[in-house]
């Protein structure tokens, strides 16, 4: 089907922009700060991107594609980019409504603990494949921006419930309900172990995504 990917992505800001102006969240007043943190996160991903693609380490399936390129990565890819930031931080913002009461001290060390178990059990099927290697490196630095840097108590939660809608689609993306993958993944640069089609290293791969892009974000909003 053509344009799925754009359908994906348009999708998974629906809801946050049409709950946005609910008073109680007022998410609409941190979009300026949302699309600053995303633009700038961006710049990074984008390279890694653009490298990945180029040595076909992974790639886009353009059946499910509207045509449209630059610098190599279809727009659908780079619209990614904003629309998980934006949707994910969402929900990070109606946790610091809805949950702020609540102590997360204990869950946030759980989260951590986890994920750098997580980063051994990967690194355990893969040592030298070329997505394994950055995506373990991307996490190690953005756990110790968090744990070390300015706490950020909701940020654990925030995570984890984020990774139900970041699945779901990414699912998607890698062909669980597909004939054919939207994007595909060289099986030589990573574990090989998925998550149903979904490589382990994603999940990894959405941890860096979104928390440094709620971290700058938040100190963004600072100044």
């Amino acid at each position: 089907m053509k344009g799925l990917y754009l359908i994906l992505d348009l999708s998974t800001v629906f809801f946050p922009i049409v709950l946005s102006f609910d008073k109680r969240v007022s998410y609409i007043n941190s979009w300026k700060n949302v699309f600053l943190a995303s633009s700038i996160v961006a710049i990074p991903f984008l390279i890694w991107d653009i490298i990945f693609t180029a040595n076909g380490f992974w790639g886009f399936n353009p059946d499910y594609l509207i045509g449209i390129e630059i610098l190599g990565l279809p727009i659908e890819e780079i619209l990614f980019f904003w629309v998980v930031p934006f949707a994910c931080i969402f929900i990070y913002e109606c946790c610091k409504f809805y949950l702020h009461s609540i102590t997360w001290k204990y869950f946030n060390w759980f989260v951590a603990v986890a994920l750098l178990v997580y980063i051994l059990v990967v690194n355990f099927y893969s040592v030298d494949g070329w997505y394994t290697m950055t995506v373990e490196i991307s996490t190690l630095i953005t756990l110790a921006l968090w744990k070390w840097g300015r706490k950020r108590p909701l940020l654990g939660i925030a995570f984890v419930i984020s990774l139900i809608p970041f699945l779901a689609i990414n699912g998607i993306l890698t062909g669980s309900f597909l004939a054919e993958p939207i994007v595909w993944y060289s099986e030589s640069e990573f574990s090989g172990i998925r998550i149903f089609t979904i490589p382990m290293e994603d999940v990894l791969y959405s941890f860096t995504l979104i928390a440094s892009t709620i971290l700058l974000k938040e100190r963004l909003a600072k100044n």
